[in-house]
């Protein structure tokens, strides 16, 4: 007998197959009606669906247990302004199954800190892509775009602060997610000049912190001091480039 599972119903979209992710998170649904992660996945299916209307109204049920809810809010934004011969066109770009296949220093594994609060996390699901934003002294993790949810650990941020300056462009996804914790898949898209022959990431080992939460400090944009296993080598690196680091994006 199949039994519904988030991560059943996880799989199904990551692979397109928005059918089967909606009769998992129907059934899902029916265990548990006031569940809104399970909500969103089954609003977001209904969408690449096709299945406009259906869609509306199962974010407006989220939007029911949570009126600040931010994926409820743009979808049903999105869907209001989407004519009815456009209905097939998908909503969100797309992320492939593919994206999450590790390569040694292309991808990294890396638990952020200075989460956001619960409720802010619950919007996010696994394959999301999220938005990586260069600060001074900081690489905050954003969606749509300008909505704060964490920030990568210190020494992952200076790395990435130099390479982006440099040119480099990454692409990062959500690859775990729960109350006190945010995981991403970091990977890299292209080199600049500067490190066209050095690889990003040179450990592979996944990068875990605390998950605890702790206080977002605006203005010092001072992320927390939360070590990810990169080699001593590259902390020395790292120092002696420092004065160097500029942010593109200020």
């Amino acid at each position: 007998m199949f039994t519904p599972t988030a991560e059943a119903a996880i799989t199904a979209a990551l692979s397109y197959n928005w059918k089967e992710a909606i009769r998992i998170n129907a059934l899902l649904i029916k265990e548990d009606r006031d569940n809104i992660a399970t909500l969103n996945r089954l609003g977001y299916a209904y969408a690449q669906n096709g299945q406009k209307t259906l869609s509306k109204t199962t974010f407006e049920k989220v939007l029911k247990l949570d009126a600040y809810n931010q994926i409820a809010l743009k979808h049903v934004k999105n869907l209001g302004s989407i004519k009815k011969k456009t209905i097939q066109t998908p909503i969100l770009n797309h992320v492939s199954p593919l994206s999450f296949l590790e390569e040694p220093g292309v991808t990294k594994i890396v638990a952020c800190v200075n989460l956001a609060p619960a409720q802010m996390l619950t919007t996010l699901t696994p394959g999301m892509e999220v938005t990586l934003k260069p600060r001074n002294h900081c690489v905050e993790v954003r969606i749509f775009p300008n909505i704060y949810i964490a920030a990568l650990p210190d020494d992952i941020s200076f790395k990435l602060l130099r390479l982006i300056a440099s040119g480099n462009r990454y692409q990062a996804l959500v690859k775990g997610v729960a109350k006190k914790s945010l995981i991403l898949m970091l990977r890299e898209i292209s080199r600049g000049k500067k490190f066209a022959n050095q690889p990003s990431f040179t450990s592979p080992s996944i990068s875990i912190s605390s998950g605890s939460h702790s206080t977002i400090n605006r203005d010092s944009e001072k992320p927390d001091a939360t070590a990810t296993g990169e080699g001593e080598g590259e902390e020395e690196e790292e120092k002696e480039d420092q004065s160097d680091v500029v942010n593109p994006l200020a």
